[in-house]
Parts: structure tokens; sequence; C-alpha cells
């Protein structure tokens, strides 16, 4: 299964996303992916050390800069 199929089959579910950079990772419901892998997050978190960090809400990821999308157990 190609990635960008794989990641549209994700759509409405809860994931868990690393970022590149300084160990950034974000939690939310995935909205929308296109075909360059950006991602529209609704109700996201940031996590740091396991722990919800902060509330960011709705944020768009280029997807150059993720790393690794894992969805979550509902």
């Amino acid at each position: 299964m190609f990635p960008n199929k794989r990641v549209q089959s994700l759509v409405g579910r809860r994931i868990h996303v690393e970022m590149k950079g300084e160990k950034f990772v974000l939690e939310g419901v995935l909205t929308s992916a296109d075909d360059y892998l950006n991602l529209h997050l609704s109700g996201a978190n940031e996590i740091l050390n396991g722990e919800r960090k902060r509330l960011l809400g709705s944020v768009i990821l280029r997807g150059n800069n993720v790393v690794l999308i894992n969805p979550l157990k509902e």
C-alpha cells in the first residue's frame, strides 16, 4: 500500500506524529491529508517525555517535517 493511501485511511482517527527537530511529538485527530503528506490535526496536544504539555487545537503539519505517523487505539 502506498504511504499516502495508508495515511488517507487514518482520516478521522486519533494519531501520534513525531516531527523532525527537537523531539516534537503531537497527538490529535487526523482531519485531512494530501498527496505530499501535509496533515491537518484537530484537538492536537504537544507531548513531552510522555506527558501532555499543552493543547494546541487545530494544527497543520508540513509533510517534509513528519518523521513518523502512528495510529492510536481508540
